[in-house]
């Protein structure tokens, strides 16, 4: 039943990231990115806080061992966030999404570099795979001229899932002194603090409906983050991270029903490929997991 609750958890938090990031693509238009990370990061705090509060205690927020790990932490989270962002105002959502799965399988080689983790040919194969679907995905963009937006944004959606792979490396190190509240807490007041240097380059006074819209960004963000973070703690992360996938049909189904962006038949195939690496990678680890198991309860006999 734990892991029926777990996946339940999973599939409705990106629901939540999906709103969220529909909302972040519409209002873009009209609002700087720097404010839109701000009300994205801000707002997702008052959620954060009130369900710490509510399952124990809030200062679980607060409580840190290793404020220097949080801030370097938060410097390439922001950065990640940025590029992130500004590639979905600047693509459709189909295509950026489906560049973004490369983030799992950029994990993979960040950790063999600097974790100095062993990795098989089989999950290097599957990062060579998954790159080679991303090239598939950018092809189009890569034989326009140098001044398209498209390939700008496909170039920043890349360099995205550099900082977030890299920020998951950081997140594996703090984890060992620091609570998954406090993490989050302190990513979020200081990419609000870092956001608002973009000051310098003027912000707007939105409207009511996109003040509301941004608002709304920031809360769907929050308990995206919440509902993730309750998921992972009653199933195994093998079990869930398939679903991740699943952020590809509803940002599929947002950017054909409310931007009217059809995916090409470029991003299908790219997808394809980036997204069988992923399966195949969770599918190599779930059965060494299990091998493993199986090993040391025959020890333990």
């Amino acid at each position: 039943m734990s892991s029926m609750y777990g996946i339940g958890l999973k599939l409705l938090s990106t629901v939540f990231f999906a709103v969220m990031l529909a909302i972040i693509k519409y209002t873009s238009s009209d609002v700087p990115i720097g404010e839109v990370i701000f009300a994205r990061c801000f707002f997702a705090l008052f959620p954060l806080v009130l369900v710490t509060a509510i399952q124990g205690d809030w200062r679980d927020c607060i409580r840190t061992k290793n404020p220097w790990a949080h801030v370097r932490r938060s410097v390439v989270g922001a950065g990640g966030m940025f590029c992130w962002f500004s590639s979905v105002s600047m693509l459709p959502l189909p295509e950026a999404t489906a560049i973004s799965f490369l983030n799992p399988l950029m994990v993979v080689a960040l950790a063999a570099i600097f974790l100095k983790e062993v990795v098989r040919i089989y999950r290097w194969s599957a990062v060579g795979l998954a790159f080679f679907g991303v090239l598939i995905i950018l092809w189009p963009r890569l034989s326009q001229s140098s001044g398209d937006v498209g390939l700008v944004g496909a170039i920043l959606c890349v360099t995205s899932t550099f900082f977030m792979a890299s920020a998951g490396i950081l997140i594996r190190h703090m984890t060992k002194t620091e609570k998954n509240a406090a993490i989050v807490f302190y990513f979020f007041v200081a990419t609000s603090v870092f956001s608002l240097v973009s000051l310098y380059w003027g912000w707007v006074l939105p409207d009511l409906k996109t003040s509301i819209l941004l608002i709304l960004a920031g809360v769907f963000g929050g308990l995206g983050q919440i509902i993730m973070t309750k998921a992972v703690s009653v199933t195994e992360v093998s079990l869930l991270a398939p679903f991740d996938y699943v952020n590809m049909i509803w940002n599929v189904f947002i950017g054909i029903v409310l931007f009217s962006e059809y995916p090409t038949s470029t991003v299908l195939v790219g997808a394809f490929f980036v997204i069988g690496a992923g399966l195949f990678v969770l599918y190599r680890e779930r059965q060494l997991g299990l091998a493993q198991r199986a090993e040391k309860q025959i020890k333990s006999v």
